[in-house]
């Protein structure tokens, strides 16, 4: 293989599919990008098995063929290299990359062991870019950490024909958020540690097409296609867990509602399991908190805020880090909070991102 090629393009290509890499170098082939240079274009692919990023490349090919490099070695050389003008060769077990006045060779490693790599032969799922990465965005803060709870560590992605959700939930609080969007029917779940892969590849912006092919998931970006592999097994009902008609409701300024929270919760240490209660009175709605540690002299503050509520006193109790989290993924100026009893779970909206639903488990306190 020999090519001749713009510095900055061959960086901004090594850049876009390197951190598919596997970086543990337990299996040496899958640190390595293999490259594949025919037909005036070069193809840059890497993977670790579970994400892998492919993206090509336009060229002067010299001579066609196929070598691999290990992606940091490669990422550090383009980095440092000043020239504007590369010539890259693979030449008896080595890459040899030329420029004026200079001459870099890195090791490479036989082409024929990196994994064969198959593209699905179509897209059938187009959304604009900057959707996607703002639902995957609203969501994932509700994944699971719990790797027992395997199913639940991905955000799921789901098609009903006529609009698609991407879902995430740990048992204890759901975020759904819908985009209207024609697709065949599917469901995939993708693991959270491949989002960021995803969400690199969504910063170019555009139109983002998508397909599901032998439990893989491909994104595909102008000349860039990201994948990934998905967690098996079947999603909870989570349509099933929204609350309707829930008929003790109110309304508040959604960024005094997140500053009253995170005034009240600055009484907790790190490791606690902190709790506020909510209690309604007329229109307005008081946050309570209290370490009940310290029995001889708790500790516990109070925020009492104005909210659009008609009702009997109403009082439930929540995990307030649920509850920040909750109400710091809307963007809108208010959200709609409502309930039904002390120990069934409420629903958290706001008229002005009607695409976004969370829901959050009560506590006893």
């Amino acid at each position: 293989m020999k090519v001749v090629i713009n510095k900055d393009r061959m960086r901004e290509a090594v850049r876009k599919v390197a951190s598919s890499a596997d970086k543990r170098g337990n299996i040496p082939i899958l640190s390595n990008i293999l490259f594949e240079a025919d037909a005036q274009a070069l193809r840059l692919t890497a993977t670790n098995l579970e994400v892998g990023a492919v993206t090509s490349i336009e060229c002067d090919v010299v001579v066609p063929g196929r070598v691999t490099v290990n992606a940091g070695r490669i990422s550090k050389l383009l980095s440092s290299v000043v020239a504007q003008e590369l010539e890259i060769e693979a030449q008896d077990g080595k890459l040899l990359v030329r420029s004026a006045g200079s001459r870099f060779s890195l090791a490479t490693l036989p082409p024929e062991e990196f994994p064969e790599v198959e593209l699905p032969p179509g897209f059938d799922v187009a959304l604009p870019a900057e959707e996607l990465d703002r639902a995957i965005r609203k969501v994932s803060y509700a994944v699971s950490k719990d790797e027992a709870r395997y199913i639940l560590t991905g955000v799921l992605f789901r098609s009903f024909g006529d609009r698609v959700h991407v879902v995430a939930t740990d048992g204890h609080r759901l975020a759904v958020y819908e985009m209207d969007v024609k697709a065949r029917e599917f469901s995939a779940i993708v693991p959270k540690r491949s989002l960021a892969e995803l969400k690199k590849l969504l910063r170019e912006g555009g139109e983002v097409e998508f397909a599901e092919l032998e439990n893989r998931l491909y994104f595909r970006v102008g000349g860039t296609t990201v994948w990934t592999s998905l967690i098996e097994g079947e999603y909870p009902d989570y349509l099933s867990v929204i609350p309707k008609d829930n008929p003790v409701e109110f309304t508040a300024d959604r960024s005094e509602f997140l500053t009253a929270l995170k005034e009240v919760s600055i009484i907790f240490d790190r490791e606690e399991v902190k709790a506020v209660i909510l209690k309604l009175s007329g229109g307005k709605l008081t946050l309570t908190t209290r370490k009940l540690e310290i029995e001889s002299a708790p500790e516990e503050a109070e925020v009492t805020l104005p909210v659009e509520y008609r009702g009997e006193d109403f009082e439930i109790g929540f995990n307030i880090n649920h509850l920040i989290e909750s109400v710091a993924s809307f963007d809108g100026d208010t959200l709609r909070v409502s309930m039904s009893e002390p120990v069934t779970p409420a629903l958290v909206v706001s008229e002005e991102e009607r695409e976004l639903r969370n829901v959050i488990m009560p506590m006893k306190v």
